[in-house]
């Protein structure tokens, strides 16, 4: 009996060691498998992951080349921008050179607004003339030069500057048709025709004897204001003024009036007489060769 009890413990050990042995395989087996199909998933994620890093890797590329893209841009811009600011300090510059003019002439014209201004000057009437030529009488060839001096200053009323590049040949026209050319030095038309008036007419005539006199002194291209010295030679400007002031200054001074006569005082007198016999201000305004009535009217 204890035998068989020993026999069939054994036997049952034996069935015990082999299920278990079987079990065991079995379980590794299927280990196995799981370890396959997980290294399989690994190998998918792993090509996956590949994948992702290639695709990163494209982009990277793509962002470097935009980068310089960007660089290069920016560098264009900047460039852009310095030639910008480089025209935009030559417009400042000349911008503030047309304000420094600008301001300067505002200056100009304020400084001229409050300006001293001259005394009133008195016109050249016919009794102020005959005083004047009566103070220069003399034979000599300097106060015959000023008388002509004065006799035009007076039918004409140009300036001054403008007797001193008359030459005989206008001078004849004068005295044969009533009317003179004069060449403009000041701003205004480049030349103009001055009309003797009623009074220069008669003025004319009694200065007859000093006109034959140049007239046999000089042809007709001389001009009429020369130096005894040098015949050929155009006169002056000092010269002419200062025999001129200096008659006008010993007449005014023995007026009882006193009246305050310069050189432009001749001017006054013709453009009053002009107007007189006219009557036509625009005329008279050609003819004295103003640039505005205003001038004329004034």
């Amino acid at each position: 009996m204890k035998l068989e009890l020993e026999n069939s413990k054994n036997v049952v050990f034996s069935e015990t060691e082999k299920i278990s042995k079987n079990d065991l395989i079995k379980i590794k087996n299927q280990f196995k498998l799981k370890d396959e199909s997980n290294e399989e998933r690994y190998k998918k994620i792993l090509d996956s992951l590949g994948i992702l890093v290639e695709g990163q890797k494209v982009t990277q590329t793509d962002l470097q080349l935009g980068l310089i893209g960007l660089a290069k841009q920016n560098s264009e811009l900047l460039d852009l921008n310095r030639e910008v600011n480089q025209q935009l300090e030559i417009v400042v510059s000349e911008f503030n050179v047309i304000k420094k003019e600008r301001e300067k002439k505002i200056e100009r014209r304020e400084k001229w607004a409050k300006r001293k201004r001259l005394p009133k000057r008195d016109p050249i009437n016919s009794e102020t003339y005959n005083l004047l030529i009566k103070e220069s009488e003399s034979p000599s060839y300097i106060a015959t030069r000023t008388r002509i001096a004065l006799c035009l200053l007076t039918v004409t009323g140009v300036r001054i500057s403008e007797l001193l590049p008359l030459k005989v040949g206008q001078l004849k026209t004068l005295l044969e048709d009533g009317w003179i050319s004069i060449d403009r030095l000041k701003k205004g038309p480049g030349n103009h025709k001055a009309f003797l008036t009623r009074e220069g007419k008669k003025l004319i005539k009694t200065r007859e004897k000093d006109f034959e006199l140049l007239f046999l002194m000089k042809n007709k291209d001389s001009y009429v204001f020369t130096s005894d010295r040098k015949p050929y030679q155009m006169l002056r400007r000092e010269t002419i003024t200062m025999n001129v002031n200096k008659v006008m200054h010993s007449v005014s001074k023995n007026l009882p009036d006193k009246p305050n006569i310069t050189s432009y005082s001749f001017r006054i007198g013709y453009i009053s007489q002009l107007w007189r016999d006219t009557k036509d201000i625009e005329f008279v305004r050609q003819t004295i060769g103003h640039r505005s009535l205003n001038s004329t009217s004034g």
